[in-house]
């Protein structure tokens, strides 16, 4: 086929790889999945805190309904200890009129007791007279020796019942006696009478004290209880207080958590605008970090010739990332891999090597286009989980560019290649992850402008022009076929060993699997780690101190070099 139905048919597999990956639907995370979910942990949060300030909102206000229940408690307590207050004073009231009935009592009885003196006196004055008229007489009798009277007190002795005469006289003594005896006897039980009064009334006066003594022991406790009651209300009024101050912290916290949640809702809204940013920035592809949408296709891998000779290559600028590794002789070779982006043209291509599946193979079944391998080459790629598109089982979707000599002129589309393979639409794990805009660096990043690189024959220098590592090869300015200088986003120093190849012993292989030391250049730093690949399915992974390194969005070189064959500078 000549050249101008192969550039036809180039356009047209442009034109329906175009439509597909317009159409297609990314199928995997997007570079800011991390940040993004981190928001949306933070807003998740943010929603708890909220319902826990109105849980506590809620848990507040039923604590102010507690303490009100207690004040209206301590308002009823209030109540009956001020009942008790009025009880007292009636039971002091009632005391002290019974106390005053007792004074009163006990002053009538003083006058009773005086007029009882009064009438006992009287008494005593009224016994007087019949007693002296009865010691008179008789005393009177017995002095004057009178003989009529001795004689009428002998008779009356020795009278007998039928002999009564001569006895007048007798008989008006005796009945002066006896009359005065009868007085006397009438004045002495009135003694009698008057004393058992007085001490009745003495009795009376000293019950009387002792109740007035009790009433007044009786009012002096009652008087002594109503400090305690009193206590016990101010007492009351001051748990009153605290509840009432309790209420007013909490009223003061309710607050305090009410305009928190508008806050948290504010920094909710702030959290979501944050990851619709992200969300935008999030429409990246994958394999570059670059603002677009993923296409939804495989890894396509070409092995490009990098002696002097096949300078200047096609197409390695359009590549996400570019692998250098070492061959015979000292000289290297590069393996473009596309997927996020393409070019019309990639070359020239070159035979495959057996460093090449254990590169590739974690790219989820890559599509790899090459240029020839000897037979143990070939059987290792068979045996690989890598498709093969190269020339030998796509002939007619290469072509040689005559003006250029051979072996390092075979070229061909990679959207001819992809066309092949429409079914594929998964996208294969990418090599590195990405930095957002305004991300930080790593925190072990350090300032650097250049890294040279020697594989041998082969001398590769980059220097940091600010936007990007410019390549320079063997002396000079690595440029593309049109003139444009091979200035990659970020340039890795992937320090690895190299063994010798099975399927030719003066070939050297690349050993991808296992852990080794990286130096990431990005962004005008460096960022010096550990790459580890325990599982050859699956690409490396590039890290610092225990933290992933992200890169700048764009392309990638890679350079799998030798321990000790690296410098750089700042």
């Amino acid at each position: 086929m000549d050249s101008a139905p192969r550039r036809q048919l180039r356009v047209v597999l442009s034109l329906a790889l175009a439509v597909v990956a317009l159409t297609a639907v990314p199928a995997l995370a997007g570079a800011f999945d991390e940040e993004i979910a981190a928001l949306r942990d933070d807003i998740a949060d943010h929603h708890d805190l909220i319902g826990d300030q109105e849980g506590l909102i809620e848990d507040h206000h039923g604590l102010i309904g507690d303490q009100e229940d207690l004040i209206e408690d301590h308002h009823d307590r209030i109540a009956e200890l001020e009942g008790d207050l009025v009880d007292l004073d009636h039971q002091i009231a009632e005391t002290d009129d019974l106390i005053g009935d007792e004074v009163t009592e006990l002053r009538v009885l003083e006058v009773r007791l005086e007029l009882l003196a009064d009438r006992f006196a009287r008494i005593l004055t009224s016994r007087e007279e019949p007693a002296l008229l009865h010691r008179t007489m008789a005393v009177d009798a017995y002095l004057q020796n009178n003989e009529r009277m001795n004689a009428v007190l002998t008779q009356s002795a020795h009278l007998a019942s039928d002999a009564l005469e001569g006895v007048r006289d007798r008989m008006i003594y005796d009945s002066v006696i006896e009359e005065a005896q009868n007085r006397l006897d009438l004045v002495d039980a009135e003694l009698r009478l008057a004393a058992d009064s007085v001490r009745g009334l003495h009795a009376l006066k000293v019950e009387t004290e002792q109740r007035r003594i009790q009433a007044m022991a009786a009012r002096s406790a009652t008087e002594d209880a109503k400090p305690a009651v009193r206590e016990a209300i101010e007492s009351v009024y001051d748990d009153i207080a605290d509840a009432r101050s309790t209420i007013a912290d909490l009223e003061a916290r309710i607050l305090e958590l009410e305009a928190r949640i508008p806050e948290l809702e504010v920094q909710i809204q702030e959290l979501e605008s944050q990851i619709q940013e992200f969300e935008r920035l999030d429409v990246t592809r994958t394999w570059s970090g670059l603002q677009g949408n993923d296409i939804s296709r495989p890894a396509l891998a070409v092995k490009i010739d990098n002696v002097t000779r096949a300078h200047p290559q096609t197409g390695m600028n359009q590549a996400d990332v570019v692998y250098e590794e070492l061959v015979e002789g000292g000289v290297t070779r590069l393996v473009a891999v596309f997927q996020s982006s393409s070019t019309e043209t990639v070359g020239p291509i070159r035979s495959a090597r057996t460093s090449d599946p254990q590169l590739l193979s974690g790219f989820d079944r890559p599509l790899f286009a090459y240029s020839g391998a000897n037979r143990g080459t070939r059987q290792e790629l068979a045996n690989s989980s890598m498709v093969d598109v190269g020339y030998s089982a796509l002939t007619d979707d290469y072509w040689r560019d005559k003006s250029r000599r051979p072996p390092h002129n075979l070229y061909v589309s990679p959207d001819a290649l992809w066309a092949h393979h429409a079914d594929r639409t998964e996208i294969p794990p990418a090599p590195f992850l990405y930095r957002h805009v305004g991300q930080a660096h790593h925190p072990d990043a350090e300032e650097a402008t250049r890294v040279s690189i020697d594989f041998g024959l082969t001398e590769v220098d980059y220097k940091w022009d600010g936007t990007g590592w410019a390549r320079t090869h063997g002396g000079n300015p690595h440029v593309d076929d049109t003139g444009t200088r091979v200035a990659p986003a970020n340039v890795v120093v992937q320090f690895i060993t190299y063994g010798w190849s099975k399927a030719d012993s003066r070939s050297p292989e690349a050993r991808t699997t296992g852990s080794g030391e990286a130096w990431v250049f990005t962004d005008g730093h460096v960022v010096r780690g550990r790459w580890s690949r325990p599982d050859e399915a699956l690409p490396a992974v590039f890290t610092a101190d225990g933290k992933p390194i992200r890169l700048t969005p764009g392309n990638t070189w890679v350079a799998l070099a030798k321990s000790g064959t690296a410098d750089w500078g700042d």
